[in-house]
Formats: structure tokens, C-alpha cells, sequence
């Protein structure tokens, strides 16, 4: 079954002083395809799904017990959904930017945390913020905004080789968007227009677990394995190069990835990532030798077979520490340069919780007891409790943020965790604790 769905994601409203003596303001933005294709599982697969879905009585995951898959109709006319409040009527030519590589976007530019996280804390309103901090890629026709609510303009997702040296670009970017008055030149508004990015899969539940299993000449099982089959969705005239799985416990790990490293491909993502939060990425393989689906072409099946860790252990998922499963996270890699020099592509594909493993697989059990039981909390005043089970001493720490990005490193000291970072209530951060014989990793939220 093949359904049509259209994109029509609002960026935030961003407010402007003195609108009253504006003929209008943009209250939001969206740029991107127009719309995308969804399927659902063969349905082959579609039985395990409900299975799974079952374990949950509120229901929440009902609207996906056939599976999801979907992905975005790139060579469809691209568009620029933009809703206004107009005051009196108004010629309007529309302007498209992007960060300059030197503005610190609040220190998020040239990471791909300011590609996909558009905003900024202190929104550029003036001409003379744009002539510093933007460079222009494209320009509208002229359009005449008469009454409030929502323009709808097309743009095929490329640079206007007149504003970018001469050569066209496909953009990967967070997109700025400024409303000019057409017959006086004068800066009107300006907006966030969103993340324009093409590339990017959903799939859920992303994967179906199974145990292969290994015998002797008697036919006694002397080994099993996790295995598992992979299903994603996208047309075959997308230009990949290399799609990439990968089996993580968080998603946080991309936002401090820097563009040299995605240009990179797959392979260099895990191993950034994996440096910055150790064991983020279980495992990851190339997928390759899909088997299609014979009623919809784009459904894509592919096998994992015998999955390994990064250091080329059997994956044993540890049930304890993380009773839901794990993320399935896609990779794709392309040659494209994009303007913001970021090659095109995609991460993260699906994001969802994959189901856990069967129960019968005989090589779960709790790895490493002081990982498992070791407790890492806020205090109250700033600081960390260290929690350890008897005979597991903790030594030294290491503080992230969510993307990653390393804030603080010290010792631990009689149990707790005493730090100088600046920490904010409600946020999320990573930290390392070093043990005797391991590394423990947790995520905390200061409360």
C-alpha cells in the first residue's frame, strides 16, 4: 500500500518589534520537498510488528502496527511554505541565505548541529546583521501579498549560480528567508525558513531480530548469533553512494560531528562519535545487495547477518541496561558538495526504538555487574553522587553536553562528583565515570 503525504512542517514563531509599521511579517517558514512517500511493511514482516506492538496495552504504538516507512520526494518540486500577517497589500520579492562559515550561529556553525538546528537565540532582523552574518543563495519572483495566511513559492533546493561564484549548489543547510518591499528595496521581515535537507528515511520498527544458529556434525547447537533484516524505503534514482546501518544507545552523538568528518563518509561518523562517547555506536554495517520487494520497487530488504560490535565481539544486547532495545540510525553518503561544504546525504533514518531480541537467545545476560549497577544522579547543589556497588572504586569523570561536546574533566572524590561547569536545570548531559576496569556511561538530567 502506497500513500501520499505532504510535508508541511511550521518553524517556530519568531516575533518582530515595531510590526505595527510594517505592511506585513512572516510569522514562519518551511523549505523543503513538497511532499514524500510512505508504505507500509510487506507483509511478511507485518506479523512481528503487531507482536511487538502488543506489549504495550495504552496503545500508543498502534498506528504503526503494519510498520512505516517513508521518505521525501526530492525530485518533486521543492517549495517554500511561508505564513504571513499582512497589514495593508504589499509587493514582495522573497531573498534566501545561509550562515556565513564565520557566524558563530551560538557556536553551532560548521558543526552539523548548525546545519540541522536552523535558529538562533538572537534572531538577524537587520539589513546590516544580514550583509555580515548571511550569504544570499537565491532570490523569488515578485509576488503581491494581499491578505494573511500562507504562500506557498517554488524552489528547486539549489543555489542561484549569480549569488554563489557562478556555480549552482544544492543546499543541506538551515535556510534564512527575508521579505523585501519590491518597489523601494526596503528589508520587510525576516524568518528562519527551517532545515533544508532532502535525504532522510523513517523507518519503524527499522529492523526484525533473529538467532542463527550454529551446530557440529550431530546437529547440537554449539553457537548462536544475533542476526537481523533491515527494511528501508527510497527510490532507486537517488544518487547514493554508501548507506550505512548502525545499532546505538543514544541519539546525541551527531550534532558535534564537523563537515570534514561526514565528507568522510559512515565510517568516520561512528569512529568521531564513538571518540566523543565511548560505545554510543554498538555496531554499524554497509548495506548492500538489497532484496526488492516485489510489489513496491522502493522498499529495500536488507541482511545483517552474524552482527558484530565495533570491536568485533558478538552483539549481545544487555536486556538490563536497556530493556526497550536499541536505535536504528541510517547513514547515507553521497558525492554532491552542497554550498555550506557538506557533501548531500543523510543521518539518523529512522531514530525509533528497535524491539528487543528474542528472550530465547541464550548469550543475554547482564555484562559487566558494575556497569549495570553502577548510579550516577544530581545532587541538588550542582554536583554528582557516584553510586558504586561494593569493591568498584571510581576515579575520574568527564562532563558533555548532548552534542557531545566535551565541557569538564576531574577526578571523583570520596563518591561525588564536584564540578565547575555551568550547568542548567532541565538540560541533558553525558557522563563518564572511569572505574578500575571500565568506562561507565550515563545520561543525566539536572533537575
Amino acid at each position: 500500500m502506497k500513500k501520499r503525504m505532504v510535508l508541511l512542517m511550521i518553524a517556530g514563531l519568531t516575533m518582530t518589534a515595531g510590526f505595527a509599521q510594517k505592511p506585513m511579517q512572516i510569522i514562519a517558514a518551511y523549505g523543503g520537498p513538497a511532499s514524500g512517500t510512505a508504505y507500509i511493511y510487506p507483509k511478511e514482516y507485518q506479523s512481528y510488528i503487531i507482536d511487538y506492538i502488543a506489549q504495550y496495552p495504552n496503545g500508543s504504538l498502534k498506528s504503526y502496527n503494519e510498520g512505516y516507512l517513508a521518505y521525501p520526494n526530492v525530485n518533486d518540486s521543492s517549495h517554500l511554505l511561508i505564513q504571513t500577517q499582512v497589514v495593508t497589500p504589499v509587493n514582495v520579492k522573497y531573498s534566501l541565505y545561509t550562515y556565513k562559515k564565520t557566524f558563530s550561529q551560538d557556536g553551532k556553525r560548521n558543526y552539523y548541529q548548525g546545519a540541522v538546528e536552523a535558529g538562533t537565540v538572537n534572531p538577524i532582523t537587520t539589513q546590516a546583521q544580514i550583509d555580515a552574518d548571511l550569504d544570499k543563495i537565491y532570490e523569488l519572483p515578485i509576488v503581491t501579498e494581499t491578505t494573511s495566511g500562507y504562500r506557498e513559492l517554488a524552489w528547486d533546493g539549489y543555489t542561484d549560480p549569480q549569488f554563489t561564484g557562478g556555480q549552482k549548489y544544492a543546499v543541506r543547510d538551515a535556510v534564512y528567508i527575508a521579505a523585501y518591499n519590491a518597489d523601494t528595496g526596503e528589508l520587510i521581515d525576516t524568518n528562519v525558513a527551517s532545515t533544508y535537507q532532502n535525504y532522510a528515511l523513517g523507518t519503524y520498527p527499522g529492523i526484525e531480530y533473529r538467532i542463527d544458529q550454529q551446530k557440529d556434525d550431530n546437529g547440537k547447537v554449539v553457537k548462536e548469533t544475533l542476526s537481523g533484516t533491515i527494511i528501508v524505503a527510497y527510490p532507486d534514482i537517488w544518487p547514493i553512494k554508501k548507506i550505512t546501518a548502525l545499532i546505538i544507545t543514544e541519539d546525541c552523538g551527531y550534532g558535534a560531528l564537523t563537515y570534514d568528518v561526514i565528507n568522510q563518509g559512515a565510517d568516520a561518523i561512528v569512529a568521531d562519535i564513538n571518540r566523543r562517547l565511548p560505545g554510543d555506536v554498538l555496531a554499524h554495517i554497509a548495506l548492500t545487495n538489497p532484496v526488492v520487494d516485489k510489489e513496491n520497487p522502493d522498499i529495500k530488504v536488507f541482511d545483517w547477518k552474524d552482527i558484530q560490535t565495533e570491536d568485533g565481539k558478538d552483539f549481545v544486547p544487555d536486556l538490563i541496561k536497556y530493556p526497550n532495545g536499541y536505535i536504528l540510525a541510517i547513514i547515507i553518503d553521497m558525492d554532491e558538495m552542497t554550498f555550506t561544504g557538506i557533501k548531500n546525504g543523510g543521518i539518523g533514518g529512522g531514530g525509533y526504538i528497535i524491539p528487543p531480541v528474542p528472550k530465547s537467545y541464550t548469550g543475554i545476560n547482564s555484562v559487566n555487574a558494575d556497569k549495570s549497577e553502577i548510579k550516577i544522579y544530581p545532587d541538588g547543589s550542582g554536583n554528582f553522587v557516584v553510586d558504586s556497588p561494593n569493591g568498584v572504586s571510581a576515579t575520574k569523570y568527564r562532563i558533555f553536553d548532548i552534542n557531545g561536546r566535551e565541557l569538564e574533566t576531574g577526578n571523583v572524590v570520596g563518591g561525588k562528583i564536584k564540578t565547575a561547569a555551568h550547568l542548567n536545570n532541565g538540560n541533558v548531559y553525558i557522563i563518564q565515570v572511569d572505574t578500575d576496569n571500565s568506562t561507565v556511561t550515563r545520561k543525566v538530567v539536572i533537575r
